[in-house]
């Protein structure tokens, strides 16, 4: 069993950072580093304006940055003289070939691999450990590719699983308190004493109980399994939500009635216009991959339905606004409220916003953005980017102009002037803005659509406003 003194952390992005941040905090005696090789984000890492938004992430890096947590560039030093290493790179989807729209492809893991293997020549004994998700066996990949691009004197590697379960915007808490830590290793005695050398850090703040041990193979799965198992979720509500709107029934009733089974809990049935981010959609098409790969077709079925019951329901949502604003958007402008996947975070991967936005513009809106984190730049990136560049390349790829889309300062001046309003992302910012100047300021009749079922809907029709919500009864906008 190793005694772990020097951590480094290759990748300083969403996972990455946050997750190392927190261990730093929580274990003053062992040296973090976390490596990335973007000059600019390292120093955005060593100021207070850092690349992303965390609640509470700041506190956290100052508390521990310059005494035990640092950020370089410096691979091949912070490689060498680290007892652990963290692999935090992205598995994007390949974009064409054998898999595409499904499939991980593993560019950057195999080069860190190489690169692990480059800077480590003679160094003593070292932990890997996977902390991004990636598919079932990458694991195996990995090792095969340490020991196979050594030359000279071998240095002794061995791989771990360590799947990071953190969600953005409690990514903070997630990692302060966990409800698991999932250690996968080999069946073998420098397996298992890899696996405990961490758990004996993850210990100094997390339960024991809560620490759990694995097969290598197990934990690889864990990950995606549990992001099937919530995307599944999200898209049954959904398709629950649909009918809800075809026979009068309130969704949210029907969510609270489900969530008190002790059987089923409420988390994760909240009705909207499709679950978005860079996880959810990304991890249920590997597994999708992975089955047909398998040749388990049905299992592969079953779980492309999920998808494919999120993307409905976004297309649902964009027409339901057609039909609800007389058939006819083109030249009317629109406020979108909300454009990163979920409150407290400026993440915008996948996020529902892109693709309701594109629908919307696609019929000739004019679309006013607004999001208090995501920075307009990010948003026109997102927008002017064709469909399926990034995540979704087996989709009909569709370029839209940006010519209509305005991102606002403030919500109050995207609303001003607007036909509708659409909110798509539910920060709490948005409860308390004030409606009565807003539908002053708008064109009548003054639409809302709440994606989120965020708002107030009676106060809102008091105040004139004709408003849709998920869910619920589109029909004269109750």
């Amino acid at each position: 069993m190793m005694d772990i003194r020097k951590i480094a952390c290759i990748g300083a992005g969403y996972v990455g950072g946050p997750s190392m941040s927190c261990l730093a905090y929580k274990c003053p005696d062992i040296t973090v580093t976390v490596i990335d090789i973007s000059p600019e984000r390292v120093a955005a890492w060593n100021s207070d304006n850092l690349p992303l938004y965390e609640p509470g992430l700041l506190e956290i890096v100052k508390a521990a940055r310059g005494r035990n947590l640092f950020f370089s560039t410096d691979a091949k030093k912070h490689l060498a003289e680290a007892d652990l290493i963290f692999v935090c790179v992205n598995t994007p989807t390949k974009l064409q070939g054998v898999g595409a729209g499904k499939a991980a492809t593993f560019g950057f893991w195999e080069a860190a691999a190489r690169l692990i293997a480059a800077s480590c020549h003679g160094c003593g004994p070292k932990i890997v450990a996977e902390k991004s998700p990636v598919p079932v066996k990458t694991a195996q990949a990995m090792s095969r590719v340490l020991s196979g691009c050594q030359d000279g004197e071998k240095t002794q590697f061995e791989v771990i699983s360590n799947p990071e379960f953190m969600s953005a915007g409690t990514a903070i808490q997630d990692c302060l308190q966990p409800d698991r830590v999932l250690i996968g290793g080999r069946d073998t005695p420098l397996g298992q004493a890899a696996v405990e050398s961490l758990a004996r850090v993850y210990r100094r703040w997390v339960p024991p109980e809560r620490v759990l041990s694995m097969g290598l193979w197990s934990s690889e799965l864990a990950k995606l399994a549990a992001n099937a198992f919530l995307a599944q979720r999200i898209s049954s509500i959904n398709a629950i939500s649909a009918l809800c709107e075809e026979t009068g029934a309130d969704v949210q009733q029907v969510s609270h009635a489900i969530g008190t089974d002790s059987r089923i809990g409420p988390r994760f049935l909240m009705a909207g216009c499709g679950f978005g981010g860079p996880a959810l959609q990304k991890h249920v098409l590997n597994l999708v991959y992975i089955c047909e790969s398998l040749g388990l077709s049905q299992v592969a079925q079953y779980w492309q339905q999920v998808v494919d019951m999120n993307d409905w329901t976004k297309a649902r949502f964009v027409q339901r606004i057609i039909t609800s604003m007389f058939n006819t958007i083109r030249g009317k402008r629109i406020a979108v409220l909300g454009f990163s996947y979920k409150a407290d975070t400026t993440d915008t991967r996948d996020t529902a916003a892109i693709d309701v936005c594109r629908g919307l513009l696609l019929d000739g809106a004019a679309l006013a953005v607004y999001d208090p984190k995501v920075s307009p730049e990010q948003i026109h990136l997102d927008m002017c980017l064709p469909r399926g560049s990034l995540e979704q390349p087996r989709r009909q790829h569709t370029t839209v102009s940006l010519a209509t889309v305005d991102v606002a300062r403030s919500a109050y001046d995207a609303c001003r002037g607007a036909h509708g309003l659409c909110f798509l992302t539910d920060w709490p910012e948005f409860r308390s803005l004030d409606f009565r100047a807003i539908y002053a300021a708008m064109m009548k009749p003054a639409f809302v659509f709440d994606g989120r079922n965020l708002l107030d809907h009676g106060a809102l029709r008091e105040i004139g406003f004709v408003v849709y919500g998920a869910g619920m009864s589109w029909k004269n906008g109750s």
